[in-house]
């Protein structure tokens, strides 16, 4: 017997995730399950997340903010399966309906296999959602691209600036409670550092997160109000 076409209505965590993923790429290949994930085209940036919804079919969506923009047009969306060429979306309310084809699932980045765990873990900390917002909002008035992470004579701080601009205006809020992967082998020379960020990578949806740096040059947020949500950012040379 065959199985009857499946409906899913999105919750509005669901689309506040694919709307910050619209951000980091474009495009995006939901694949069936309750998982996404995302790849900037630069490959710099890899975000993925559970989700509360099961996705019976691959869903290959070209133009995200498209889709997210289709969803818009209804109050109560609901997501129809009728196949796996196409999605129906319509509302119970309304009667209102609109169809969206997925396109070729080839021509979407998708994320490689890798390890989340990440190498040659360095130091962790955690970051406020108010810092996150003052120092977005410092970059936007200075007009800096740079977020460094300071490390001095064990003061710690994080700042918005250009870093190729000895004159640069600068922006910093301290650093709490930073440790070390390996506190033990924390010597003076490695709590002299400096890891740094462009403003532009940091596509992070709002909350807290706790980061941990790698040697590798990456650093995982994984947020603490959405505990599967994580991205992985490289840093600057």
């Amino acid at each position: 017997m065959q199985e009857a076409p499946k409906t899913v209505k999105l919750s509005k965590q669901t689309v506040n995730f694919l709307k910050n993923f619209s951000t980091i790429n474009k495009s995006i290949l939901i694949k069936t399950g309750n998982f996404i994930d995302t790849i900037s085209v630069n490959k710099n940036i890899i975000s993925f997340t559970d989700i509360k919804e099961y996705i019976p079919v691959d869903m290959a969506i070209y133009d995200l903010p498209l889709f997210l923009g289709a969803l818009s047009l209804f109050e109560s969306p609901t997501l129809f399966f009728p196949d796996e060429k196409k999605v129906i979306i319509y509302d119970e309310n309304t009667k209102g309906k609109t169809t969206y084809y997925y396109s070729d699932p080839d021509i979407i980045p998708q994320v490689p296999d890798f390890n989340p765990d990440l190498p040659d873990k360095e130091i962790h900390f955690d970051l406020p959602q108010a810092d996150i917002a003052q120092l977005f909002q410092a970059a936007r008035v200075y007009g800096v691209e740079d977020l460094c992470i300071y490390g001095h004579e064990g003061e710690y701080s994080i700042c918005v600036k250009d870093k190729k601009n000895d004159t640069s205006n600068v922006f910093s809020l301290p650093l709490r409670k930073v440790t070390f992967e390996n506190p033990g082998q924390a010597d003076a020379s490695r709590r002299n550092f400096c890891y740094c960020f462009k403003v532009e990578n940091l596509k992070l949806i709002e909350g807290t997160y706790h980061v941990c740096i790698s040697k590798k040059n990456i650093a995982n947020f994984n947020s603490l109000n959405y505990s599967s949500l994580n991205y992985y950012i490289a840093l600057e040379p």
